[in-house]
């Protein structure tokens, strides 16, 4: 029996040693994973293991506080701009 991954693998060595052709591949499964499912796995990316400890232990510190604490967390938008998420919910969209 085969089990199928939710989020797709990508391997990111492909796209940096490989030739033109396993860069293309690389693309078109990277635009793929996003298009269809919207998230990605990349393996051997060069990120050593203890910052990835690191990051996950950062998140489930951050993420078990209440919500009034962690959705009024201020963070950057697409745009670069300081999003205000009480703010946000509260002012008109053409005045934000």
């Amino acid at each position: 029996m085969t089990v199928q991954r939710a989020i797709p693998l990508v391997d990111l060595s492909t796209f940096v040693q490989g030739d033109p052709a396993q860069r293309k591949a690389f693309v078109e499964a990277l635009g793929k994973a996003f298009h269809e499912i919207g998230f990605v796995g990349v393996v051997h990316h060069g990120i050593s293991k203890q910052l990835v400890d690191d990051f996950y232990a950062a998140s489930k510190a951050f993420l078990p506080c209440p919500l009034t604490s962690s959705a009024n967390t201020e963070y950057l938008d697409w745009r670069g701009n300081v999003v205000i998420p009480r703010l946000a919910k509260s002012t008109p969209s053409n005045l934000r």
